[in-house]
């Protein structure tokens, strides 16, 4: 190998080298599940890009079971008390999301009854009544089983849009204020389904 040719192998490996650590800090870890997730997101909706920053992690677990490892992000994410996180996550104004990393298989039937049942939780009477067919347009989405490493994601956009991607495939778009608001509260509302905090724990002031 000619000296030229070996010293930009040199390089390139001093390169690779150096890049390794950098690489392995654009990712945060959930625990309990040791699902990683990357520490920014970016997409472009009708023309408008958005790049949200990672907010927290958590473990939605049924019983003993640990279901997905979940990450919450969000627009202009600020530092700030839990309370005030907690607050700017479940406000209209921010673009936010959510994505679920399944820790195992789990069927449609499960996940539809999930959404349900929370929905009836986060919802008033009125509310419910109200956004019942966009509910029953969201959950069903979820017609096929998830199988353990395959991916939800949900956006939800200022204007009460929310964008749902379930396995890869992206669904028609859900615009309301209520329906928005009511569906993130399965995570951050006060009946979470997961340890809130934890979703705003990597922006919450220490």
């Amino acid at each position: 190998m000619k000296p030229k040719h070996r010293m930009m192998v040199i390089i390139a490996a001093l390169l690779a080298i150096c890049t390794l650590p950098l690489l392995a800090q654009e990712t945060v870890k959930e625990s309990s599940t040791g699902k990683e997730f990357p520490k920014q997101v970016s997409f472009t909706h009708d023309g408008t890009e958005y790049v949200l920053s990672i907010t927290g992690t958590a473990v939605r677990k049924k019983m003993v079971f640990k279901v997905y490892g979940i990450a919450h992000y969000m627009q202009d994410a600020a530092i700030g008390s839990a309370e005030e996180g907690l607050t700017a996550a479940m406000s209209e104004d921010k673009a936010k999301q959510i994505t679920m990393d399944f820790a195992r298989n789990v069927g449609p039937d499960k996940i539809q009854d999930a959404y349900r049942e929370s929905f009836k939780k986060n919802a008033t009477a009125e509310e419910l009544a109200e956004i019942q067919p966009l509910l029953d347009q969201f959950v069903g989405y979820f017609d096929k089983e998830v199988k353990e490493n395959e991916q939800y994601i949900l956006r939800w956009l200022p204007g009460g849009t929310v964008l749902t991607i379930v396995q890869g495939e992206e669904k028609p778009a859900i615009t309301n204020a209520t329906f928005a608001r009511v569906l993130w509260s399965t995570w951050l509302g006060k009946n979470s389904i997961v340890d809130r905090n934890k979703l705003v724990g990597l922006i919450a002031a220490k």
